[in-house]
């Protein structure tokens, strides 16, 4: 049976929820010495941090934040001491409010405010490389992947052969929970350079760096005496266990 690379190669492919935006900006124009956080930024990855960012000068700024609909001088403060900034060890699925203020010597302040909903990403959100390219991989000459799993449920996988780099685009879908081995089902929609669909299974293991298992097999356009690996039977189960481990990858997170 002869397999493209592209085969087992529909290998691989999260943010914060926005539920509101809303400017609280109570500055006065006319005290230069007390300037607006502007344009404030909150990144959109999904996960139980967030960041900041703002286009201001100045020093003494302070990020308040609490769950939404907080007043302000009632959550918690820290001082942002870098632009920009990170607050750490949010609740997951809890809606937040964030401001961005000044601490002038006056004792005035103005802000911004963002109502985001944190969330726990699923763990293949990340930046993946290959420390062990499966056999069968190795096999038609891949030397190399990297792997960028995204909070939108995008990726991008970028294999190496002889010097040359193919680069898969697509979508991603992880079905349901993980099995008490800490395994899961994920769909891979491939969009480029060739449409495909591939199915199988990962787990991630917390390390340092975290280390992920992966075995997937494409599944549409069908190959004949194909089948993709399963939750149930584990790994080394494509094909009803046909491949053996030649089909599992194994990545370090970035």
């Amino acid at each position: 049976m002869k397999m493209s690379k592209f085969y087992f190669l529909g290998l691989l492919s999260l943010g914060l929820v926005f539920t509101g935006c809303s400017d609280d900006d109570d500055s006065d124009d006319s005290q230069s010495t007390c300037p607006t956080p502007t344009d404030v930024i909150v990144d959109d990855s999904e996960s139980t941090s967030v960041t900041l960012s703002w286009s201001s000068t100045g020093d003494n700024w302070t990020i308040e934040y609490g769950e939404q609909g907080f007043s302000q001088g009632s959550g918690t403060t820290v001082e942002a001491t870098s632009n920009p900034y990170t607050v750490m060890g949010l609740e997951a699925d809890t809606d937040y409010d964030f401001y961005v203020r000044t601490n002038c010597s006056d004792g005035t302040s103005s802000g911004y405010s963002s109502a985001i909903t944190s969330s726990t990403p699923n763990p293949i959100v990340g930046s993946w490389e290959a420390y062990d390219v499966s056999p069968l991989l190795a096999g038609l000459g891949i030397t190399g992947i990297t792997a960028e799993f995204r909070a939108d449920q995008t990726y991008t996988v970028v294999s190496e052969s002889d010097g040359a780099e193919t680069q898969l685009d697509g979508t991603y879908t992880v079905d349901g929970e993980a099995n008490a081995d800490g395994i899961y089902y994920i769909i891979l929609d491939q969009s480029s350079p060739a449409t495909l669909t591939s199915e199988g299974i990962f787990a991630v293991y917390v390390a340092s760096p975290d280390s992920m298992w992966y075995e997937v097999a494409q599944t549409d356009p069908a190959i004949t005496g194909v089948t993709p690996p399963t939750v149930e039977d584990g790994f080394g189960s494509t094909s009803g266990g046909a491949f053996g481990e030649t089909n599992i990858q194994k990545y370090s997170r970035q």
